[in-house]
């Protein structure tokens, strides 16, 4: 692991949390190879396994934007072998819907093929090429607040991805819905309208994805499905650009605007304090003239 000359461990994020969020990403798109051509190869009518491993850790595929990698070169080969992983994925969906000609998923299956490719080239650009750092860091509390969170959500889909009645393909929606919670984790250090109007359309189109997917496992309505799909293809759009935004600082609010506004708002309410005291002292010694007053006469 030498090679990666990774970037050195502190408080947040120690040596096995580096190495984990390295080769995590390499798992997760591993999964999703195996679901994709599971799908293609298997198919039976009846079924109880399909995607439900890749829909699980997908997650970690988006953490790749924080990959602690210093070396721009081993960089740049391991976000492209990322790439051809994913996109191998992406080929056996799409392949199988060619064949059965279900036009609506091949559109939907190319949309994330280039989505993904925009991602690739965002992050070769951004952290390859110009060598900027990420805005939004995840932690070692990140990952567990995944896991945890994932321990939740799936014990409500684990019954539906077994039930044979429902095409249950790789989704996304999970991994959206984790990663708009984590993103909003940093909001209030947003500033300008690109990122916070990304991040807000984020949140509404995983909401309808996640809701219309739920309404399509109860009512058995593949119009339900048919929004959900289409607004999780826009939501990978939202959450790759994002990723990319978040590594342009003009973004956030800088540090040291932060540190004067909060030196400011300390100093104001010292302020305030001692007004407030000055006020009970002066109130105090008006009492103690007046007791005076009445004991002299």
């Amino acid at each position: 692991m030498r090679c990666f000359d990774l970037y050195n461990a502190d408080d947040g994020r120690d040596r096995f949390f580096l190495y984990a969020m390295i080769i995590l990403p390499f798992v997760s798109s591993s999964c999703y190879v195996f679901d994709a051509w599971y799908h293609y190869i298997y198919h039976p009518p009846s079924r109880n396994y399909e995607g439900l491993l890749s829909t699980i850790v997908i997650v970690f595929i988006y953490l790749q934007y924080c990959a602690p990698i210093r070396s721009r070169y081993a960089l740049g080969i391991y976000h492209i072998l990322l790439w051809i992983i994913i996109e191998i994925a992406n080929l056996g969906y799409l392949i199988f819907y060619i064949q059965q000609r279900d036009t609506f998923r091949i559109i939907i299956y190319f949309s994330f093929l280039i989505l993904h490719s925009y991602l690739t080239v965002g992050l070769l650009y951004c952290r390859v090429l110009n060598d900027f750092k990420s805005n939004i860091i995840v932690e070692n509390k990140h990952l567990f607040h995944f896991i945890s969170r994932l321990e939740v959500i799936l014990t409500i889909y684990i019954p539906i991805y077994l039930k044979i009645e429902y095409t249950s393909l790789t989704r996304n929606t999970i991994a959206y819905f984790l990663l708009f919670d984590f993103f909003s984790d940093s909001y209030h250090r947003f500033q300008g309208v690109w990122i916070k109007s990304a991040l807000y359309l984020f949140v509404t189109t995983v909401t309808v994805a996640v809701a219309t997917e739920w309404f399509y496992f109860t009512n058995n309505d593949h119009t339900y499905e048919t929004i959900s799909l289409v607004a999780e293809v826009i939501s990978a759009f939202l959450c790759n650009t994002i990723i990319i935004l978040q590594f342009f600082p003009f973004h956030f609010k800088t540090q040291h605007l932060q540190h004067i506004l909060r030196e400011a708002l300390i100093s104001m309410k010292d302020q305030h304090n001692n007004k407030t005291q000055e006020q009970d002292d002066s109130s105090t010694k008006m009492s103690m003239i007046n007791e005076a007053n009445l004991y002299r006469y």
